[in-house]
């Protein structure tokens, strides 16, 4: 059998305080998203100043910590350095100027010069481990990032190749704890795709490297909470339809962008600390065992569907144990285990959900269950434009539209209208009919469109320089 919950292991871990109280914390069987419960933690909005430690954690090392007075003697010393004599003061106040800030950081000219930016904020260092975790693969990533900087050194001038030539690093301990679970691979291969674009050619980097990572951050996270929403019936491969709509054009209730756009994502979001409780209790296997989700309990339970009622009665056993330690929330009782009708785990999972859910619902646990929601959706307010009295939708701006369209064509010519909109799918922004006839007027006016012939399906989007 490859999944065996224990008892044991539930009761004398770390959810457990030495007094035998429980307490809903998270992170340490299974780590499922970065945000926390503390209601004065601030929210990470903008990824500007942790790109650089975020490249460092992909490639498994941390730069040494280097200031313009270091920089300037290490340089000096190089036997073939050309200084005339009494022109040190010079040569240094170039390299400060060329370099450095003027809060004494180094110049971000480069993505290995970007890497030495610090990052120590507490919050942006989970949002690091996070994303450097489910976003791609680090082996394909790392050697990404090292032909990229193979490629800067090679484009650099001599002074720009000394400078990096300074650039120590040191290997980065091994991290001992567990790494984030990444629920949908759906993103993955486009991700290390528009990645490498993005890396490959300097100008790209310097312009559309943190909106990457922003976007990113955005369409995983949501994609994950609307996974985790369809419990055993989710989906590794595909992405869940998410409807946006374009900044400039009209809308209505009837709309896609709002039955299956905000709203739906919204409900999703509300839900995640009672997902990430659930998946913590679910891991409290044997040592060694491995990490399992909704999804991969699915998996077991079809490669031996006599796995259904034995995984079923073992998380009931866990779930009594829970519920008998929550003494302040009598509606908890009225929680009732539904039907089996999709196999008795299912039931099963959605009954320690339910019950989770309750007592964060109408206890003094309220606070700190939407703070870490509140956490994602503040963040989500990148992607959101009030339409009256349709309230929120998720929205493109002229300036997502165009870097979108921008990572779906790359370095082709020309693209099939048709194949953006797939493309954008991929990266789950789904659009409507109206939408797309919104989003193919901006390309005509921006003369982006060629027509091969009258058929719509003969409309070509031109690569954007």
């Amino acid at each position: 059998m490859d999944y065996a919950l224990s008892a044991e292991q539930f009761l004398y871990g770390k959810m457990f305080d030495s007094k035998g109280q429980f307490s809903h914390k998270t992170g340490n069987r299974f780590k499922l998203f970065p945000f926390v419960t503390h209601p004065n933690s601030e929210p990470v909005l903008e990824l500007n100043n942790l790109i650089g430690a975020l490249l460092c954690r992909i490639e498994g090392e941390k730069p040494e910590e280097i200031t313009a007075d270091m920089l300037i003697t290490s340089l000096i010393e190089i036997d073939d350095t050309e200084i005339e004599q009494g022109q040190e003061d010079k040569f240094a106040e170039v390299i400060k100027t060329l370099f450095f800030d003027d809060n004494g950081r180094m110049r971000p000219l480069c993505l290995k010069m970007l890497e030495q930016t610090p990052c120590d904020n507490p919050s942006e260092l989970k949002v690091i481990e996070y994303l450097a975790d489910v976003l791609g693969d680090k082996r394909e990533l790392k050697e990404l990032l090292l032909r990229a900087h193979q490629q800067s050194l090679d484009a650099s001038n001599v002074i720009e190749k000394l400078v990096l030539s300074k650039l120590k690093r040191t290997k980065r301990e091994t991290d001992q704890s567990v790494p984030y679970f990444r629920v949908t691979n759906s993103l993955k291969n486009v991700f290390e795709g528009d990645f490498k674009y993005i890396i490959e050619n300097p100008k790209r980097s310097r312009e559309y490297l943190v909106e990457l990572f922003e976007f990113y951050f955005f369409t995983y996270t949501a994609q994950t909470a609307l996974q985790l929403n369809r419990f055993l019936y989710g989906d590794r491969t595909d992405p869940v339809p998410l409807y946006f709509c374009l900044e400039w054009e009209k809308t209505s209730q009837s709309r896609q962008c709002f039955t299956e756009g905000w709203q739906q994502l919204q409900n999703s979001i509300d839900k995640i600390f009672a997902h990430a409780v659930t998946l913590e209790i679910l891991n409290h296997t044997e040592s060694g065992a491995e990490l399992v989700d909704y999804i991969e309990l699915k998996r077991i339970i079809d490669s031996d569907p006599a796995l259904d009622s034995l995984i079923s009665e073992q998380i009931d056993k866990i779930t009594k144990l829970y519920r008998e330690n929550i003494k302040d929330c009598a509606e908890m009782n009225e929680v009732k285990k539904g039907s089996a009708d999709h196999g008795a785990t299912d039931a099963s999972v959605k009954f320690l959900f339910d019950s989770i859910k309750s007592q964060f619902e109408n206890s003094v646990r309220a606070r700190a269950y939407n703070s870490y929601s509140s956490k994602f959706e503040r963040y989500c307010h990148k992607y959101l434009k009030s339409r009256g009295r349709s309230g929120l939708m998720l929205n493109l701006s002229e300036e997502t539209l165009i870097f979108l369209t921008k990572l779906c064509i790359k370095n082709q010519e020309q693209m099939r209208l048709k194949d953006v909109f797939g493309e954008m799918e991929l990266r789950g922004v789904y659009l409507d009919n109206q939408s797309k006839e919104q989003a193919a007027i901006y390309y005509e006016k921006l003369n982006l469109i060629e027509k091969k012939s009258d058929s719509g399906d003969a409309k070509y989007v031109k690569r954007i320089l």
